[in-house]
């Protein structure tokens, strides 16, 4: 088969630009071009992609074809995004493309492989910031549509295409991404993040975009609430993430806690790179994450990987991964996130049955895997 991806939304290794979908598409991409060597690939990519990133995708792989999409002449999104883009694809005659960031083409009719990652906008429009309209009334909704096949992150991403949507379900198929995390990092390289941080004493950790439906505040509450029933406890809270939208209430919120607080126990150190990201998940006390929706969770997955116990939400796709591995509480519950917090930091018990729990958890989720999937899926229509 010649199979197109479109990289448009990839993760730029070399400048450290992108989150959880941007993550997945690099994954994602890197594993299919490992165990697809009997096919063609075509990857789209942006124009400003760095080398090392195209570089590290495609290695010496010459059935693989990179693509360039240049800056649009138009100064209008929607023409270089729909119309420009629909013309590139038809240009390479490919037999599947691959959409993995939620959206295709609107002018583009042939055999596709939608990646839904989730559909929280629908279900609660307020976490969201205005201006989506076009995406939301159309572009998805057609995107949904005119797939030929949805490959799902999770059974919850599942069934509300199926609830919101009305997707018939033998158009899905749940494909859940895998989980890749370095950990034998040297011990001066964990000193040296650390002290970057001024980190200086046990910690939990919060890894996330700052935005609505993370539920900084309440997590906030929550850490601070645990302090001040227990002075005796040393630990801090480290919240890192780029800021989304909306982020000003977080800041009000701790900083009014900081000030109630002895030493400024809450501690927020703003967007970490993946060596960063891994060193302090792997070195933290517990990793809180009390979200009010997601379609996967990779943060979760990470931590439990790197042996690390996890408090995480009772809902959406978090439930589904972690019910069993981690310490589930109600993310609209404070003093339920401050108990979870409470037991998980404390209970020696606990925390080596949720270790063991999760890494066993994680072996369920596999890039190889993931992309065996998704060639399989492509090979059968």
């Amino acid at each position: 088969m010649r199979i197109g991806i479109d990289c448009r939304k990839i993760y730029d290794i070399h400048l450290n630009i992108g989150a959880g979908v941007e993550r997945y598409v690099y994954h994602l991409v890197k594993h299919l071009l490992l165990i697809g060597r009997g096919h063609e690939f075509v990857l789209f990519v942006r124009a400003d992609l760095s080398p090392e990133t195209i570089h590290r995708l495609k290695g010496e792989n010459d059935r693989v074809k990179i693509v360039k999409q240049m800056p649009a002449i138009s100064n209008i999104p929607f023409i270089s995004n729909h119309w420009n883009f629909s013309r590139l694809l038809k240009k390479e005659k490919l037999n599947w493309t691959i959409f993995p960031a939620n959206v295709l083409p609107l002018f583009y009719r042939k055999r596709s492989l939608l990646v839904v990652h989730d559909l929280a906008i629908y279900n609660h429009p307020e976490w969201f910031p205005d201006g989506q309209w076009l995406a939301k009334r159309i572009i998805v909704p057609r995107s949904i549509r005119k797939a030929s096949m949805i490959a799902a992150v999770s059974e919850s991403t599942k069934n509300d295409l199926m609830k919101i949507f009305k997707v018939k379900e033998q158009k899905i198929q749940v494909v859940y991404p895998g989980v890749v995390i370095k950990e034998d990092y040297a011990a001066e390289e964990v000193v040296k993040v650390l002290k970057k941080f001024d980190i200086k004493n046990d910690y939990a950790l919060f890894i996330g975009t700052i935005e609505p439906r993370k539920n900084i505040p309440k997590l906030i509450k929550a850490f601070s609430n645990y302090i001040f029933e227990n002075e005796e406890s040393q630990t801090s809270l480290v919240i890192a993430g780029e800021k989304g939208w909306k982020f000003g209430g977080v800041f009000r919120e701790l900083n009014e806690f900081n000030n109630r607080l002895t030493g400024s126990r809450i501690k927020y150190i703003g967007k970490i790179s993946n060596r960063e990201r891994n060193i302090l998940i792997g070195n933290c006390r517990a990793f809180i994450f009390p979200s009010l929706y997601e379609g996967f969770g990779f943060p979760v997955l990470e931590a439990m990987a790197l042996g690390v116990p996890v408090v995480t939400s009772n809902n959406s796709s978090l439930a589904e991964i972690a019910t069993g591995a981690s310490y589930l509480v109600d993310p609209y519950d404070v003093n339920d996130i401050r108990r979870g917090i409470k037991t998980v930091l404390e209970d020696k018990i606990l925390r080596y049955q949720l270790v063991a729990a999760g890494k066993e958890r994680v072996k369920n989720f596999d890039w190889d895997k993931t992309a065996r999937q998704f060639v399989e899926l492509m090979s059968k229509i």
